[in-house]
């Protein structure tokens, strides 16, 4: 028999969010400040963290450790007042207002998807079962893990294959060299013992960027020693080599996927409209035209607007505007008030490639030297931050256990 998170005592008006990354976690926390406190809200992840996931690949070198990047849900979540559950959300009926998850149910009023995207392997054959996925600070522990055990082997010749050119790509690419040089393999990077390999389907690297940014990221790491491959698809991936769709045919030791995301079976198996690649589609209300009870903001989504969809690139800073829209909109529903359009907004981007160097980008302006770096650092921390100093939610320091405070300090010390 299945359990009914609700309670039997039901509220009047039910809010539940699915994900607690930074979409749903923003969700959450906004429309606590918004809505009175008779509704309830309540978010359920599988995962027990919240991940900066902005930084996973500094997880890859080893200069952070997965949980110097994580908040803990529970507690964030429970000084706000907000009930979470750790559980696997399994399907959403949304004819009967239920999310079914692994261990029950939960009935809503109201509910915002925000689930996150997974690995896209575009059909190539051996690719998920030869590669190293890259999406979870867990994820980045593995490879960090496995490529330590590959270089040990000095007698060995080590073939770092990474799928992917975007700005998850060049960014492992950054740290894979950092822990190369840091334990001494220069060397033998140096003298084609060991390589490092990126491989990118498009002719240029981090599409979406302004052409400075590109030629500059391939510059920048040719120079220190990556072998890279544009407009190459990768065709076959073998157990110890990757075949290119021109035949050619490369040595892989290890193989790091990056190449790209596509909607989780969750989404996929919504009975709602979705785009034509297979993402949820919303209004620029950020709710399902089919049913104004179901949002959406982050990965998962494409939103349209006028009928037309806007071109959005999938970025964490995106997903928390979305979050505020969608908040704004629930709570006017509930109070009989017109809601407000989403307009994407520009902002900077910033890329690592490893800890000495970064680029800043926003719009036509590139700028670039090991102070981005640090800049992203400081953007982690005062994410963090931000959810200790809500207005209504300090000073929740003095309410933290001990530990949980000192390891949070930790994080907000990364300078």
């Amino acid at each position: 028999m299945s359990t009914n998170y609700s309670g039997a005592g039901k509220l009047p008006v039910n809010v539940v969010i699915i994900g607690g990354g930074f979409g749903g976690l923003e969700t959450a926390l906004s429309l606590k400040n918004l809505l009175p406190s008779t509704v309830r809200i309540t978010l359920v992840d599988r995962g027990e963290y919240h991940s900066f996931i902005p930084s996973i690949h500094e997880v890859v070198s080893g200069a952070v450790r997965a949980r110097d990047i994580q908040i803990p849900l529970a507690l964030i979540l429970g000084l706000a007042g907000i009930e979470f559950v750790c559980d696997e959300v399994l399907s959403l009926d949304a004819k009967s207002k239920k999310v079914l998850a692994s261990s029950g149910v939960l009935d809503y009023d109201y509910v915002v998807v925000s689930s996150g995207a997974e690995n896209n392997f575009y059909g190539v054959q051996g690719a998920e079962t030869f590669s190293h996925r890259f999406r979870s600070p867990e994820d980045a522990e593995r490879i960090h893990s496995d490529l330590g055990s590959l270089l040990t082997d000095r007698k060995r010749v080590c073939s770092v294959v990474i799928a992917g050119g975007g700005t998850e790509g060049v960014e492992v690419a950054g740290e894979v060299l950092d822990l190369i040089r840091g334990r001494g393999y220069g060397p033998d990077l140096n003298a084609g013992k060991l390589t490092l390999t990126l491989i990118h389907g498009q002719d240029n690297l981090l599409p979406g960027f302004p052409v400075k940014a590109q030629e500059f990221s391939r510059e920048y790491l040719l120079r220190k020693g990556v072998t890279i491959l544009t407009g190459n698809r990768i065709a076959e991936v073998r157990q110890d080599s990757v075949i290119l769709d021109s035949g050619v045919r490369h040595d892989m030791s290890m193989l790091i996927w990056t190449g790209g995301i596509q909607p989780s079976r969750l989404i996929r198996e919504l009975p709602l409209t979705k785009d034509p690649n297979g993402w949820l589609k919303v209004t620029d209300r950020l709710h399902s035209p089919d049913d104004e009870s179901v949002y959406g903001v982050g990965d998962i989504i494409s939103i349209y607007a006028d009928d037309r969809p806007l071109s959005l690139t999938r970025l964490a800073y995106h997903a928390m505007d979305q979050a505020l829209i969608a908040s704004m909109n629930i709570n006017s529903r509930l109070q009989g008030r017109r809601q407000v359009g989403y307009s994407p907004k520009d902002k900077p981007q910033l890329v690592s490639l490893g800890r000495e160097m970064g680029i800043y980008a926003y719009k036509d302006r590139v700028l670039s030297g090991p102070w981005v770096v640090l800049l992203k650092k400081a953007v982690q921390a005062k994410h963090l931050m931000t959810y200790l100093t809500k207005p209504g939610f300090a000073p929740v320091t003095s309410r933290i256990p001990g530990q949980e405070f000192r390891h949070l300090l930790r994080i907000l010390s990364p300078l």
